[in-house]
């Protein structure tokens, strides 16, 4: 499904090693995507969404994202993702699994504080 198709001055991402930002021009590259903002500007005007991870390529001047979830910030009731971050936070204290559960409850974990409008 395509979600975005747009001519936009900017996009900023949330890599693997940190956010980045794409402007025209921008040297081409591939990244996989963290949990978290996603961001692009067109005229001034600044659009948000909240992807779940995903892969990120960059080339002649255009953004291709692939992600499984994109939400518009607007549309997430907080205090139902707030009492989704309570619950996985909880699940932490009490983990007891291997490396990769753990891997994925720790991606889970920055959804969550993403939808609930929490920062690191």
């Amino acid at each position: 499904m395509l979600a975005v198709k747009e001519e936009v001055d900017e996009v900023v991402a949330p890599g693997e090693l940190g956010e980045f930002g794409v402007l025209p021009g921008h040297v081409p590259f591939i990244t996989l995507l963290m949990p978290g903002e996603l961001r692009y500007t067109k005229g001034g005007v600044e659009r948000r969404y909240i992807i779940s991870g995903g892969v990120a390529e960059v080339r002649e001047d255009k953004v291709s994202i692939l992600t499984d979830n994109l939400e518009d910030p607007a549309s997430i009731h907080t205090e139902a993702a707030r009492r989704e971050l309570e619950a996985i936070l909880e699940e932490l204290k009490n983990f007891s699994g291997n490396k990769k559960e753990f891997e994925e409850l720790n991606r889970r974990l920055k959804l969550a504080q993403v939808r609930a409008g929490v920062k690191e």
